[in-house]
């Protein structure tokens, strides 16, 4: 025979009671931190400021084109070498760089360049390497104070120290306030004069 079948009523209170039971168990595991899973902090997303454009200096090549870069050099002559040495010669009546006066330079300080004629360099060259045999020395170890040309100097009424950026520090050699005539002592070679015997220094007299 077939097996009874459940009373619809019973049916309906066990479905009840299972609801019941798994609603009871889902809020205590979501009331349960080791059943809880970590909560990440929220993060904002990365904003990097806006870099600004990079453009290049095009009034270079628009004065290039148009043949003002000269006109440019005698706006601001510290934009070059030639134009702050030409300025110090004419205004501070000084050379620059340990060279000779535009004005008083034997070679004429404006020499032949790379993009000139290759003549007009060759025989600047020889200009050059003439001076240099004519006086080594003062070519090779340039001086202003002893320029055997007279074509190096410091600014006009600007001495040595004057002329510096960052003056040293002044020094008052008055030998009367300075310790003088200590005697000296050297264990590996000759002892000073000042000084007695090796014996006498090391273990008194």
């Amino acid at each position: 025979p077939d097996p009874p079948h459940p009373h619809p009523q019973n049916l309906a209170s066990t479905m009840s009671t299972s609801l019941i039971r798994c609603a009871t168990a889902a809020a205590l595991v979501a009331t349960c931190d080791g059943y809880m899973p970590s909560a990440a902090p929220s993060r904002a997303a990365a904003v990097r400021p806006a870099a600004a454009s990079v453009f290049m200096d095009e009034t270079v090549f628009e004065r290039a084109l148009a043949g003002e870069l000269e006109e440019e050099g005698f706006e601001n002559p510290f934009m070059s070498e030639v134009g702050w040495a030409d300025y110090l010669d004419k205004n501070a009546k000084s050379s620059y760089n340990m060279n000779q006066r535009p004005s008083l330079a034997d070679d004429g300080y404006y020499t032949a360049s790379i993009v000139d004629n290759p003549l007009d360099v060759v025989s600047d060259w020889l200009g050059a390497m003439k001076g240099y045999v004519t006086n080594p020395v003062a070519t090779a170890f340039p001086t202003i104070s002893n320029d055997p040309t007279g074509a190096r100097s410091y600014p006009k009424g600007s001495n040595e120290v004057s002329a510096r950026t960052i003056k040293p520090k002044e020094k008052d050699f008055d030998p009367k306030k300075r310790i003088v005539g200590i005697p000296g002592f050297n264990i590996f070679g000759t002892p000073s004069s000042k000084s007695g015997s090796f014996i006498e220094n090391f273990f008194g007299n």
